[in-house]
């Protein structure tokens, strides 16, 4: 590791050294204790993905997205893993190479001269709930099947947070910034990179795995490569509406004002 970016100066005075760290480093690691992830939940978010943006829940059905919430927890089992990778350089062309010699394309918006590390995520809720969801509308029960998916992506925002959370503190602990986060299939960036990002990360451990066109199963997952920079970045990595160039999305956070509204 002796010639990695990450033995250089960081901004951060007091920043821990590479060394507490390495054992991180192209290794995976499991977040624990995802309990927090249904608990966490709102009303208000799930509305939004229920009704979009513009949609106000009355009491009575502010009550049931209550009672729901309570029941799909029962029917979720969060994990979440990552993989960190030293950067070894940036090449022409919207590209890094890691310590290891792979390559990776970046995304053509990517611009960061100070990218060090590279992290691969992946986390799931697993398939109860999607099945449970499947079983509802089978049974003609839209209404109920519709609520439940929108609680399940409701979930799922926190547990991305959870991870985005965690490289960053992760990044801030060496003296580095959460930069740029870029997901396959998403902004224009292909899909065809889930495969790179799976090899990168262990995808089985948390029992997500790739059909044949690149789609991850079970469907209620996340996946996406962050980068942990030198160079402080104007937003954070943690929400996605703010990052998200899909302006007139029906599903769209606009802010927490907007947000307590509904």
């Amino acid at each position: 590791m002796a010639n990695s970016p990450l033995t250089k100066s960081f901004p951060t005075p007091h920043a821990r050294p590479l060394s507490a760290i390495c054992s991180t480093l192209n290794s995976v690691t499991h977040l624990p204790d995802l309990s927090s992830i249904t608990s966490d939940a709102h009303v208000e978010s799930v509305a939004r993905y229920f009704g979009g943006n513009g949609y106000k829940a009355d009491e009575a059905t502010k009550k049931r997205i209550c009672q729901c919430i309570r029941s799909a927890s029962q029917r979720v089992t969060p994990r979440a893993t990552y993989t960190l990778f030293p950067i070894s350089r940036t090449l022409p062309g919207g590209k890094i190479v890691l310590e290891d010699g792979e390559t990776l394309k970046l995304p053509e918006c990517f611009s960061d001269s100070g990218a060090c590390v590279v992290a691969a995520a992946i986390g799931t809720l697993g398939e109860r709930l999607e099945n449970y969801c499947r079983e509802l509308a089978g049974c003609g029960k839209i209404y109920e099947s519709t609520l439940f998916d929108a609680i399940g992506t409701a979930f799922l925002d926190l547990l991305s947070d959870r991870l985005c959370s965690t490289l960053e503190d992760i990044g801030r602990d060496i003296g580095l910034a959460g930069g740029d986060r870029f997901a396959p299939g998403i902004d224009g960036y292909p899909l065809e990179q889930q495969h790179q990002l799976f090899q990168m990360a262990d995808s089985a451990s948390v029992g997500v795995r790739l059909n044949s066109s690149a789609i991850m199963m079970p469907a209620k997952s996340i996946s996406f490569f962050m980068i942990l920079t030198k160079t402080p970045h104007r937003h954070s990595g943690k929400d996605k509406c703010m990052i998200c160039r899909l302006a007139h999305c029906q599903y769209r956070a606009t802010g927490p004002k907007n947000n307590s509204k509904k």
